[in-house]
C-alpha cells in the first residue's frame, strides 16, 4: 500500500487536512463544509486566515487514524465553521393551514393538558388567573389564582430576564407558576383551588437557566420534579406536597475532600420523555461549559434516592462552551435530539445532534434545525424564524415548512403546535 500524504499507509479518512494538523491531537482547528451533508475538511487557524485574504491553501489527504485523532472530541475543538452544509429536501404532502382562536384573556403563558385529545389548554393570565381553555369550543373557566411574586432585583443574564412560566401536569389538575430565571414558585390544586407547595429553587446564580421543573406520572400519583438548590433536584407530591426524595445535603467547603454524592452541576430547564421514563436536564458546569445530561426517573423513585446526582442511568450528552438554554427535545424514550453542532457558543452551527439516553452515545448529527424543537413518532419539528420546518429525524431530510408559523407550545394529546400570538391562540395539527 502505498503512504498517504500524511506519511502513513492507511485508508484515506473523510477529511483533507492542512499539513500544520496532521499527527496533532484534537488541536485546534476550522471545519471547511464541502456542501455533503456534514462532511468538511479541516485546516488550522493560519490557513483559515489566508484562506480567508484570498490565498489558495494546501490540503492534504489524511489518514483514518489521522483525522480521527483531530476531530473524537465531542466537536470541542472546532474553532469555526466555513462553507456551507449539505441539506437534503424531500417534499412530503401535509396540510399546511394555521387556525387562529381568539383567547378569552390576556396571557401571559399556556400549557398543554396533554392528557386531553381535545385542544384544551391551562393559561395563566395577567394578574395571576389560571383558567381552563377549550380552543374549540371557546370555553374559559377561571380555576385558581396565582401569588408568585415578581422578582425584579433578579439581574438579567445573556439577554433573559425573569419570567413567569406556567407548567401543567398532563391531566391539567395541577399547575405550577413559576420565575424563570429567578427562584419563586408555587404548585396549585386547581380543583380545590389551593396552593400546596410553594417552590424556592435557591438563589445562586438562578438568573442563567429557567427554573428547573417538569410534572411525572408515578404508579398512579402526579409528581413534580423541582430544583431545590442550585446543584439538586427533588421530587414532591403534586397533590400534598410531601418530598418524596429525602436525602441528607451533601455540603462541600473549598479545600476539604469532595463528599460522597456531591454533584457540582447546575440544574437548567427540564424535559420528560413521552412515556415518563426519563429526565433530560439542560444544565451547565463551571467555566461555564453547557452540559446536558439524562437520569432515569423510575431508578431514581424506585431504586437509587441518589440516582440524580450520580446513579448509573446519570449520563453526560456532550459539552458545549458558554453554551445552555438550548432547544432540545425528546423523540421518544430512548432518544434525545439536542440543537447545535459544535462545542463552543462562538462555533455553533445550525443543526441537531441526536443520542441514546440508555447509554448516553451519540447516534447521529445533521445540519438545518434552528429554533425550538418539537417531536412526535414520525417527524422533527423546528420552529425556525421564518416558520415551521419538518424533519424526518432519520435520515435529516427536510419534508416541509410552515412559513410564517413560528410554534411555542406542543399539544401532545391533540397532536397540535400553537403560539401566542397578540390576542389569538394560533394553531396547526401535527397530524390530520
Amino acid at each position: 500500500m502505498d503512504l498517504l500524504p500524511c506519511g502513513h499507509a492507511a485508508l484515506a479518512g473523510s477529511s483533507r487536512m492542512c499539513a500544520h494538523l496532521i499527527g496533532t491531537d484534537g488541536e485546534d482547528h476550522v471545519r471547511i463544509l464541502t456542501g455533503r451533508e456534514l462532511q468538511s475538511d479541516l485546516c488550522c487557524r493560519a490557513c483559515d486566515q489566508a484562506a480567508q485574504a484570498g490565498e489558495q491553501i494546501n490540503l492534504l489527504v489524511a489518514c483514518e487514524g489521522c483525522v480521527a485523532r483531530c476531530t473524537d472530541d465531542d466537536w470541542w475543538s472546532v474553532v469555526a465553521w466555513r462553507g456551507t452544509p449539505g441539506i437534503a429536501d424531500r417534499p412530503e404532502p401535509f396540510d399546511a393551514i394555521v387556525v387562529p382562536v381568539s383567547l378569552p384573556v390576556p396571557v401571559m403563558d399556556i400549557a398543554p393538558v396533554t392528557a386531553e385529545h381535545d385542544s384544551v389548554w391551562l393559561i395563566l393570565a395577567e394578574g395571576g388567573q389560571i383558567g381552563r381553555f377549550g380552543a374549540n369550543r371557546g370555553d374559559w373557566d377561571v380555576l385558581a389564582q396565582s401569588t408568585v411574586p415578581e422578582e425584579a432585583g433578579c439581574e438579567a443574564w445573556a439577554g433573559h430576564r425573569p419570567r413567569q412560566r406556567l407548567h401543567a401536569s398532563a391531566d391539567g389538575r395541577y399547575a405550577a407558576v413559576v420565575n424563570d430565571f429567578g427562584r419563586r414558585g408555587q404548585v396549585l390544586d386547581l380543583v380545590a383551588g389551593k396552593v400546596t407547595l410553594t417552590l424556592d429553587g435557591g438563589g445562586y446564580h438562578c438568573e442563567t437557566v429557567p427554573f428547573s421543573l417538569a410534572f411525572v406520572e408515578h404508579r398512579g400519583h402526579t409528581l413534580i420534579i423541582h430544583r431545590t438548590a442550585w446543584n439538586r433536584l427533588d421530587v414532591s407530591d403534586a397533590a400534598s406536597g410531601q418530598l418524596i426524595t429525602a436525602r441528607q445535603p451533601s455540603a462541600y467547603r473549598q479545600g476539604e475532600p469532595t463528599p460522597e454524592h456531591y454533584l457540582d452541576y447546575f440544574h437548567g430547564g427540564l424535559h420528560v420523555s413521552p412515556g415518563g421514563h426519563r429526565l433530560a436536564d439542560d444544565g451547565w458546569v463551571w467555566s461555564p461549559v453547557g452540559m446536558p445530561t439524562v437520569v432515569d426517573i423510575r431508578s431514581w423513585l424506585d431504586d437509587n434516592v441518589w440516582e440524580s446526582e450520580d446513579g448509573q442511568s446519570r449520563h453526560q450528552l456532550c459539552q458545549r462552551a458558554y453554551h445552555w438554554n438550548a432547544p432540545m427535545c425528546w423523540l421518544d424514550d430512548e432518544r434525545v435530539a439536542v440543537s447545535g453542532i459544535g462545542g463552543d457558543d462562538e462555533a455553533m452551527l445550525a443543526g441537531v445532534r441526536i443520542f441514546n439516553a440508555v447509554t448516553g452515545t451519540e447516534m447521529t448529527a445533521f445540519a438545518g434545525p434552528t429554533g425550538a424543537m418539537f417531536a412526535d413518532p414520525a417527524r422533527l419539528y423546528a420552529a425556525a424564524p421564518g416558520g415551521l420546518e419538518l424533519w424526518d429525524p432519520v435520515t435529516g431530510q427536510r419534508t416541509g415548512t410552515v412559513e410564517g408559523f413560528v410554534p411555542t407550545h406542543h399539544h401532545i394529546g391533540a397532536g397540535e403546535l400553537a403560539s401566542v400570538d397578540g390576542g389569538m391562540l394560533r394553531r396547526w395539527r401535527t397530524r390530520s
